[in-house]
């Protein structure tokens, strides 16, 4: 992966949500410290460009959308979805590299997803694989989580789960006892970012967990999942179930740390009533945490 000493560029990064995109507006977005304009041309088709006329500077964001291409409302210049100018108000010849960049897009899972590096090395079999994100049978709001800190702050808070005794004691945080008894289970080093795994045996049901069971005294089995992938997408997993039924074997059949087979295809397990609803619920987060990379 291409790296300028602050980012990894040839990786995919969310630019938006497709719903951003409707009613013909103009998004500017910076991302990787580079501003970008984001729009969906007449054919559907989303296009990213340089939000920088290449004549004067002036934000393409502020331009006209016209069919699938761009005006620039400072000059008139025109630019198409690859960033080639096509049109100079007032001038015949068109100098042929006249132009702003242009990047890969692809729309998926609902997102609009952005490669700031090399061309051809944009494989869209790189993307995340998360099909809940538009499987119909979850529910889910997208949105954002704004961060005032520095973004390797928030890697380390999201894959340390110690932490989530004491700040998170009044949803799923719970007993101190969680920091004090628990340690990783899995620690792993992966060829594209990381896992850690974190259990919790016969502990008091911390109070969000206590909104979906039907005896609120019960003690369960909690297991947290986290997975980093490059360049810094989290998914977060979290799953419980009645006290001495959370051997792996057992709760491997209502969820898996690989997103690939999410939690509702678990219809056989005695405890997924109330581990489905809990963890559609945490869903709701994770579709924020993937969109961490715009802002």
């Amino acid at each position: 992966m291409t790296d300028d000493g602050i980012f990894l560029r040839n990786s995919w990064y969310v630019a938006a949500w497709n719903h951003e995109l409707i009613d013909g507006r103009k998004l500017a977005r910076t991302i990787l410290e580079r501003p970008i304009v984001l729009y969906r041309g007449a054919s559907g088709k989303v296009v990213a460009l340089d939000d920088r006329c290449c004549h004067r500077a002036a934000p393409l964001s502020m331009g006209r959308i016209e069919g699938d291409d761009i005006r620039c409302m400072y000059h008139g210049l025109k630019f198409d979805p690859g960033g080639k100018c096509i049109q100079i108000p007032g001038q015949d010849m068109i100098p042929p590299k006249l132009g702003v960049r242009s990047y890969p897009v692809v729309e998926r899972y609902n997102l609009i997803f952005i490669w700031m590096g090399d061309v051809e090395k944009a494989d869209p079999g790189l993307i995340v694989d998360y099909p809940p994100l538009a499987d119909p049978k979850w529910r889910g709001a997208p949105g954002y989580m704004h961060y005032k800190a520095n973004w390797l702050l928030i890697v380390d808070n999201l894959s340390d789960f110690a932490h989530l005794a004491f700040v998170h004691t009044n949803t799923l945080g719970g007993s101190e006892e969680y920091a004090y008894k628990t340690k990783p289970v899995a620690i792993e080093k992966l060829e594209d970012g990381f896992r850690v795994e974190r259990w919790h045996m016969g502990a008091e049901p911390p109070p969000y967990h206590r909104k979906v069971i039907s005896n609120r005294t019960d003690k369960i089995d909690r297991r947290n999942i986290g997975r980093m992938l490059i360049p810094g997408i989290f998914l977060l997993d979290t799953m419980f179930a009645p006290a001495g039924k959370g051997a792996e074997g057992h709760c491997g059949r209502g969820h898996a740390a690989i997103p690939q087979r999410p939690v509702h295809d678990a219809g056989d397990a005695e405890l997924d009533p109330f581990l489905l609803e809990l963890s559609t619920r945490f869903r709701h987060r994770q579709s924020e945490h993937l969109a961490v990379a715009a802002k």
